[in-house]
């Protein structure tokens, strides 16, 4: 399986970016089965969260054109008044609403929905992929696994390989939708690294990433990381990758781990 069918669920899931290798003048239809499992950890006004979530998706790829569709199921204990939502991959909050309570709580369910829709560019000796995705709110909002309302966004990210290295550089722009009673802003971010390719089959991704937050009660987020992605067969891909907060409300820390099949 190539390089870039795994690409869609990178960039779906926030994690780094990946050489996109595809033949683009293929016209053939390569299907993916997409798995992953992330934990996350972190603090907001000395307020700990910790999130477990377990996700599955489907990608499409024909020519350059690729659909992507995943949804996750999270397990979240956090601040009661503490809203926890997909977040890239999940569990980043998102905002939190003024209160003096305290009380951590647990709850877990589905969470929302995310579509993309992509295209490789290819611009001379650069490789370009641009994407529209949409957060459908499927998860529980009685349950402050997500806000209950629709996010759209669009994606841009370019590469070039040198010899065995392919640095690149990713932005995102996203419009939040607002739930009743909150007040929030939509959001930048952006993420630059390098993807280092140790073999003909497994690459190896260092990738600094910064994310505006949506609303003014969290600092914005800065993360570094570190990733790894092998095939352990012409049709499987595994990859792993962590991340580190280098700013206040950043996650502490971020642990995932993704599938893909292909067909």
């Amino acid at each position: 399986m190539r390089i870039a069918t795994f690409t869609a669920l990178v960039l779906l899931t926030g994690a780094q970016a990946m050489a996109q290798e595809a033949d683009g003048n293929s016209s053939e239809t390569a299907v993916s089965l997409l798995a992953g499992a992330d934990y996350v950890t972190g603090n907001i006004d000395d307020r700990e969260y910790e999130t477990y979530a377990a996700s599955a998706g489907l990608a499409v790829r024909s020519g350059r054109f690729s659909l992507t569709a995943s949804v996750p199921y999270v397990s979240t204990t956090a601040p009661e008044d503490l809203i926890v939502g997909n977040g890239g991959v999940l569990g980043l909050p998102l905002l939190a609403r003024p209160s003096t309570e305290r009380r951590e709580v647990t709850r877990d369910g589905i969470g929302d929905v995310v579509v993309q829709a992509g295209y490789l560019v290819p611009i001379g000796s650069l490789n370009a992929f641009v994407a529209g995705n949409v957060k459908v709110p499927t998860a529980s909002r009685g349950k402050a696994l997500g806000t209950g309302e629709f996010d759209y966004g669009v994606t841009g990210q370019v590469s070039r390989q040198f010899g065995r290295a392919i640095p690149f550089a990713s932005a995102t722009y996203t419009v939040v939708g607002e739930p009743d009673g909150f007040d929030v802003r939509n959001t930048l971010a952006g993420n630059i690294g390098t993807q280092l390719l140790v073999s003909d089959a497994s690459s190896v991704t260092v990738s600094y990433a910064y994310e505006e937050a949506a609303s003014a009660a969290v600092a914005n987020q800065q993360t570094i990381g570190l990733g790894i992605e092998t095939d352990l067969s012409p049709r499987l891909r595994l990859g792993a990758d962590a991340r580190a907060g280098v700013s206040g409300d950043a996650p502490d820390a971020r642990l995932g781990l993704r599938i893909g099949i292909g067909f």
